[in-house]
């Protein structure tokens, strides 16, 4: 991927000087190109989750400051067996979410949610909106994760999650291959740590083009469910 050096940072919740300094050092996964960086997002992501670093944001720094004391919270859902498989069984999935463009089938895709109350889906979406005018969550394939910046903190959420949602039709995405979007993952957590831990394994799914054309179908949530456990079995006997 070639992004902004500026967005890179605030996703990572790194200064600019941090940044460009680890980049010289190569002691991040990123290549310097001018203002841009060049990376692999998989490669970044398993990085990321490496350095178990609490990134706060200062709008919610209070609330994290409180997640991090429960050990007990931390240790269940970052350490424990196919959370990528429970944060998509939480999410469930949704078919013929409609809409013309990325606004309207992110609107359909929060309100199609049962989870949260209306005052919390249109904070919810008001985020989406807000990380995908930073730079687009099309990662290619046919695939999006939108995900808020921040944890979802304020809202009470207390396990992670991941809504997967099928669209009526592909829409333009302004995915990184310029290819339309059919399937949307939306990535919900209360940590950056399990964020990144989720986004990892979910990265590593979608590098298999079987996998890709197993999405393609529109599978139901239980083979889904039953093809991603499998993956992640694979994952966790390896680590």
């Amino acid at each position: 991927m070639k992004r902004a050096l500026t967005q890179i940072a605030n996703e990572l919740g790194l200064n600019m000087d941090t940044l460009e300094r680890w980049i010289r050092q190569g002691k991040i996964p990123v290549n310097k190109q001018g203002y841009m960086g060049i990376y692999n997002e998989f490669e970044l992501n398993r990085w990321a989750e490496k350095q178990r670093k609490s990134i706060i944001h200062p709008e919610n720094i209070d609330d994290l400051k409180k997640d991090c004391l429960n050990k007990d919270f931390q240790n269940e859902n970052r350490l424990s067996a196919s959370v990528l498989t429970s944060a998509l069984k939480k999410g469930g999935v949704f078919h013929n979410i409609r809409g013309s463009n990325k606004e309207e089938v992110l609107y359909a895709a929060i309100y199609a949610i049962a989870e949260f109350i209306d005052k919390d889906k249109d904070e919810i979406y008001r985020q989406l909106i807000e990380r995908e005018r930073l730079a687009s969550t099309g990662i290619g394939k046919g695939i999006a994760i939108p995900h808020p910046r921040n944890p979802l903190v304020k809202i009470g959420l207390t396990e992670p999650m991941i809504v997967t949602c099928f669209l009526e039709k592909s829409i333009d995405f302004e995915a990184i291959d310029d290819k339309q979007v059919s399937t949307l993952f939306l990535l919900f957590s209360p940590t950056i740590e399990l964020h990144l831990n989720l986004l990892s394994r979910l990265s590593f799914c979608l590098r298999d083009n079987d996998f890709i054309t197993f999405l393609n179908q529109k599978p139901d949530k239980d083979l889904l469910l039953s093809r991603i456990n499998e993956i992640e079995n694979s994952i966790d006997k390896n680590i």
